[in-house]
């Protein structure tokens, strides 16, 4: 039985989140970047059984951001947390749901949809 992963898609406004059931990775939420974010990762990791974490890291001020995130993530789970490459995943989901005629989708959240894109690159390499 493979292990259950929680991917996340770090934003400094929202955060996605993807599950991999198998091997196959599911979108599982969009959640606030707000004061109740650690809670309610935990809350997700508890209930879902989570594994291990996996975080999109992309590059340059977001990078270390998104470092900073995990280090402090680290302080509240007890789940091994591990970095992948995330350059242009967000770009990348645009691009296939566009070739599947949504429409607005800059007005749509789709990290959920990243963390999935995240998941499936991190179980591919697995």
């Amino acid at each position: 039985m493979m292990m259950k992963v929680l991917a996340i898609d770090y934003g400094t406004r929202r955060v996605g989140l993807a599950v991999s059931h198998g091997s196959l990775a599911q979108p599982l939420a969009v959640v606030e970047n707000d004061e109740h974010l650690f809670d309610q990762l935990r809350s997700i990791i508890n209930h879902e059984k989570i594994e291990r974490v996996v975080i999109g890291l992309s590059e340059n001020e977001m990078a270390d951001l998104t470092r900073e995130f995990a280090q402090e993530l680290e302080g509240v789970v007890s789940v091994p947390i591990e970095f992948i490459d995330e350059t242009l995943s967000s770009k990348a989901v645009e691009q296939k749901l566009k070739e599947r005629g949504m429409k607005n989708i800059s007005q749509q959240p789709i990290d959920h949809y990243a963390a999935a894109l995240i998941l499936e690159e991190w179980l591919a390499q697995q």
